[in-house]
């Protein structure tokens, strides 16, 4: 009995660096990884020698990652959405808009989810920077960084991005169905009335290049939003994948 004390004595702490490593080894595949290596202080980081080459590749795999896609995505969300948010002021102040209100309130806000992407994309390339501080730090064998990144901490993100993506997109595409739905309305209304009559004068509503301008708001607010949803999805490939079993720690 006083033998199975000691060795319980004896027996290393768990490892809390599930809670900060960001990319496991191969003893483990999970959201914050384990490394199964003791450390001293729970709260304070654990030292750069738990990580393994393999975890260390796949940092900066990672961090390189998010910082091109991130950028990528930005760019071109930024430039998709003013786009839209111009064309859209511009429909809606030289046509008047005599359709369903929810075309033109889906559209805005898939517009207004569209600016909201695109900064929240913005912030991949911040997290790419504190991604590439820990990988640098490792790889060197210093001190690690206070403010690590957890693996899971990032999918998080990303997926946060992608339901962000998602609600735009389906309000986007909601608003781009009544805008269609009603451009054929009046094409139709159209062609069975004759403008030169008396009484056809009134029912003649003829779809300007104007009226398309919604249209063309709504396309490119859901190419941004596909765009984005792309980027975050590969993203989330990228930084998911499970460590090969050929990385195990060293030490």
């Amino acid at each position: 009995m006083q033998r199975r004390t000691e060795e319980k004595k004896n027996a290393p702490s768990p490892s809390p660096l599930g809670a900060y490593a960001p990319f496991p080894s191969s003893s483990g595949g999970g959201g914050g990884g384990s490394f199964n290596t003791p450390s001293p202080n729970n709260d304070a980081p654990p030292p750069a020698s738990v990580f393994s080459e393999a975890a260390r590749k796949a940092l900066f795999r990672a961090a390189d990652s998010c910082r091109k896609v991130g950028w990528g995505s930005f760019w071109t969300q930024l430039a998709l959405s003013i786009a839209s948010a111009g064309i859209l002021l511009f429909s809606v102040a030289f046509t008047a808009q005599n359709g369903p209100a929810v075309s033109l309130y889906a559209t805005l806000f898939g517009v207004v989810a569209s600016f909201l992407s695109t900064f929240w994309t913005y912030g991949y390339t911040r997290l790419a920077r504190r991604l590439r501080a820990l990988a640098a730090a490792a790889a060197r064998g210093g001190p690690l960084p206070s403010d690590m990144v957890r693996k899971g901490d990032v999918v998080a993100t990303l997926r946060a991005g992608c339901y962000v993506n998602l609600a735009g997109l389906a309000s986007t595409l909601l608003g781009l169905q009544a805008t269609v739905g009603l451009l054929v309305a009046k094409t139709l209304t159209n062609a069975t009335a004759n403008p030169f009559l008396a009484g056809g004068a009134g029912s003649y509503s003829p779809v300007l290049a104007l009226d398309v301008f919604l249209v063309q708001a709504s396309t490119n607010t859901a190419l941004a939003h596909f765009v984005s949803l792309v980027a975050s999805l590969w993203l989330i490939k990228v930084v998911g994948a499970p460590v090969p079993a050929s990385g195990a720690a060293r030490a």
